[in-house]
């Protein structure tokens, strides 16, 4: 079954998954740079970033799963399949940015440095645009998984991958709230000195 347009989302979702990654190594070079000035940023950076890391990390197991499921046999593959409905992951992401607090699991620190959670960081995102690009579109919409973030909604593997990569962005958006506002309070105590 050929879908030329789902072909296109998979690209799609593969150019967001590396402006993330860039995006990530971009912030974290910044307050690697700043961090013995400015303590307040690493740590608040390091518990985002601590975050983004236990998501992803619970997202990929859940893609692989489901991975396995699939190449096992263990779906029915013949089912006429439909394009990953993304707009269902934008609405939990709005939803739950405002309503929803996250999971106690997802919001344990970790004793990583910076740096190590840059690598780290850039391995999960690595993993998930190669799996944006290598699970098979017959999986799309074929088997559903259900999430910590909202119970009750099921996603499949494209939009598990989605979730994460716009779950990330997302996240560091905040990063970078927090490097802008950093700066400004640095250059108000140049001023003053």
């Amino acid at each position: 079954m050929k879908n030329t347009q789902f072909y296109q989302t998979r690209l799609n979702l593969n150019q967001y998954g590396l402006k993330i990654s860039s995006e990530l190594n971009t912030g974290i070079r910044v307050i690697i740079e700043k961090k013995n000035h400015l303590s307040d940023l690493e740590r608040n950076a390091q518990e985002v970033l601590g975050h983004i890391y236990l998501v992803n990390q619970y997202l990929l197991k859940k893609i692989e799963k489901l991975n396995t499921l699939l190449n096992d046999g263990l779906v029915n593959q013949k089912w006429e399949y439909f394009e990953s409905d993304f707009t269902l992951v934008e609405t939990m992401l709005n939803v739950s940015v405002f309503k929803i607090k996250s999971c106690s699991d997802f919001n344990v620190p970790v004793y990583f440095s910076l740096e190590e959670l840059e690598l780290k960081l850039a391995v999960q995102l690595k993993k998930l645009i190669t799996l944006s690009r290598t699970v098979p579109s017959a999986y799309a919409n074929n088997y559903c998984t259900e999430m910590k973030v909202i119970p009750g909604i099921k996603l499949d593997v494209y939009q598990l991958i989605f979730f994460a990569m716009k779950h990330s962005a997302h996240h560091l958006n905040q990063i970078s709230t927090f490097i802008k506002i950093n700066e400004v309070f640095d250059v108000d105590r140049l001023v003053k000195n």
